[in-house]
């Protein structure tokens, strides 16, 4: 599984598109599922996760994740896994606090995706850097 973490509008998705571009891809948007579909292709590439989590506040925080990894964990049974994530904290507390909220599930899931991932590149500006 390969992540890729940046900040919004740094050329995440344009990278990966660009991998991509010859392959078997279905591609999905998080910000569009309540729940996320079934694998349907050789490549799926998971992008916006953090509109999942969002989608998810009002639930338990450990359910949220280990349903996320396990939907996961399904795909990547079956496909090629490429997950796009954005840094969303970088230091910076939100004033709100479901904002604040959002940030730190997101960082405390996004720990578990990077565990699992094989490789964790950071877009930042259009420069990729290898991670991991």
């Amino acid at each position: 599984m390969q992540v890729y973490i940046g900040g919004a509008n740094n050329g995440k998705r344009a990278y990966v598109r660009q991998l991509v571009v010859e392959r078997d891809v279905q591609w999905i948007e998080c910000a569009d599922y309540q729940d996320l579909p079934k694998a349907s292709a050789q490549t799926i590439v998971l992008a916006g996760v953090e509109a999942f989590v969002e989608h998810h506040l009002n639930n338990p925080e450990e359910l949220v994740i280990e349903d996320f990894m396990e939907t996961l964990n399904t795909y990547r049974a079956q496909s090629d896994v490429i997950v796009i994530v954005t840094e969303n904290g970088r230091g910076i507390v939100p004033i709100v606090a479901e904002t604040r909220e959002l940030r730190d599930r997101c960082g405390r899931l996004f720990q578990q995706i990077f565990k699992e991932a094989t490789n964790v590149k950071r877009i930042w500006y259009g420069l990729t850097e290898s991670l991991k």
